[in-house]
């Protein structure tokens, strides 16, 4: 029975590695056989130990290369489908991509000027526009790698290390990228609400069918359906882990009045089975945003409580709101915030911080004197890094890791995002984006 190439060529390899390492052991014990002897004398104009010890690193060299050139082979035989001049071009390009965003870093970027509606995300070190008209990749020094005309009522861009999708929010289509082209395109049945991407090119968008409120549809990175969930109720939150084994869902439905919310974890593997998917159900709170803390941990926000789940949906960790209502929620960057009030007294407000694992790392409340309600409320909250965020109108307030200083910074009253980037952020108004560092803060 003959053997295919590829299980010849790993018989080779495999060969040529048990001889080179028989010659390393033969040779450690020819050196140490040589050591034993007289003293070497280095006025010879031969000396028998360095002799030996260059024949030895040559023939080990030539194995190397050997090694080298049939692992080559094996690769370009194993994944010869993938070998085209497409993907080809596009490996050159996202190398010269990456050159870009290893380049130094810009204060200042300018794009096509965007509207109120515009959506925006961090990318590679640079900065995605996704507007009405345009969709711009801009690198982290400044240069524009992409601009791709569009047709978006309200479009929205949702980013990962890999690739980033854009669609337009209740439109039936939507586009993935990379940093400087469109590597995909669908149009869909159903209008698409929503999505999710991980850094390894898994995608989920949500949208609806004929017969369900909600369905998720679950892409690999190869743009290939791998699965489609049909969920019943209004789906609030949905999130892949970085890795892209895992996804997680969360929805809600009214039952005889009362509102019930499900979590939904789905363990992405090359085929998806009922074990694969665990949920668990809860009645009379509503769940909203969710994402992962880590790879192996789902945060979701409820209207009275927090939770942490593993992959396999048991809850590991929640912190009740003591009957308090959540007013807004932000999991970014492996932490969770929280601004909580007491039905409406606005006196009663709070804002929780909570590490990865749901541990509380501050509370602090939100008098009327507060800088912040002074400020005018709390709009939006991101972290970067230990360090919290709030918006605040037209002032951006850092509170520090232990809760207890809060510095601040002014900002345009035109500003429509605020991203981070590897250590600092992007203040993003209609035309260009700036850089805030932790010294612009007082």
């Amino acid at each position: 029975m003959k053997l295919n190439p590829i299980r010849r060529l790993r018989r080779a390899v495999y060969l040529l590695h048990s001889r080179a390492s028989a010659s390393v052991k033969h040779f450690g014990r020819h050196t140490d056989e040589v050591l034993s002897e007289e003293p070497i004398d280095f006025s010879s104009p031969s000396i028998p130990y360095y002799e030996n010890l260059a024949n030895r690193m040559s023939f080990v060299r030539v194995v190397l290369y050997m090694v080298l050139l049939v692992f080559v082979v094996v690769t370009v035989i194993s994944n010869r489908t993938l070998i085209t001049y497409e993907n080809l071009y596009y490996l050159a390009k996202d190398i010269e991509a990456a050159t870009l965003t290893a380049q130094s870093e810009a204060d200042h970027m300018s794009y096509p000027i965007s509207s109120a509606d515009t959506d925006f995300a961090p990318y590679r070190g640079g900065l995605v526009i996704a507007g009405g008209e345009v969709v711009t990749a801009i690198s982290g020094s400044g240069k524009q790698t992409l601009s791709v005309n569009v047709d978006y009522a309200t479009p929205v861009v949702r980013a990962s290390e890999k690739y980033f999708l854009t669609f337009g929010r209740g439109e039936n289509s939507f586009a993935v990228y990379n940093s400087f082209v469109q590597v995909h395109r669908e149009s869909t049945e159903f209008p698409v609400f929503d999505a999710a991407v991980a850094d390894n090119g898994t995608f989920a968008i949500l949208t609806r069918s004929r017969d369900y409120t909600s369905e998720v549809v679950l892409y690999d990175s190869n743009m290939e359906k791998v699965a489609t969930h049909h969920i019943g109720g209004y789906v609030t939150g949905m999130a892949l882990n970085a890795s892209g084994t895992c996804l997680g869902v969360v929805s809600v439905e009214s039952k005889a009045g009362v509102w019930e919310t499900r979590i939904t974890l789905t363990r992405i593997e090359r085929k998806i089975t009922n074990e694969s998917v665990q949920s668990v159900t809860l009645t009379g709170t509503l769940g909203s945003a969710c994402d992962f803390t880590t790879d192996e941990r789902l945060a979701v926000i409820l209207s009275d409580r927090l939770l942490l789940l593993k992959k396999d949906a048991t809850i590991t960790h929640e912190v009740s709101f003591e009957g308090r209502k959540a007013l807004l929620g932000c999991i970014s960057d492996g932490h969770i915030a929280i601004l909580t009030r007491n039905g409406d007294d606005h006196a009663s407000d709070r804002l929780a911080a909570y590490d990865r694992n749901g541990n509380a790392l501050y509370e602090m409340p939100l008098p009327a004197n507060h800088p912040i309600r002074i400020a005018g409320g709390a709009d939006s909250m991101l972290f970067e890094g230990n360090t919290l965020y709030v918006r605040a109108s037209n002032t951006l307030f850092a509170v520090d890791e232990n809760g207890k200083t809060v510095r601040s910074a002014s900002i345009s009253r035109d500003t429509l995002a605020i991203c981070p980037l590897n250590g600092r952020l992007l203040v993003c108004t209609p035309a260009y984006a700036t850089r805030l560092t932790r010294g612009d803060f007082q």
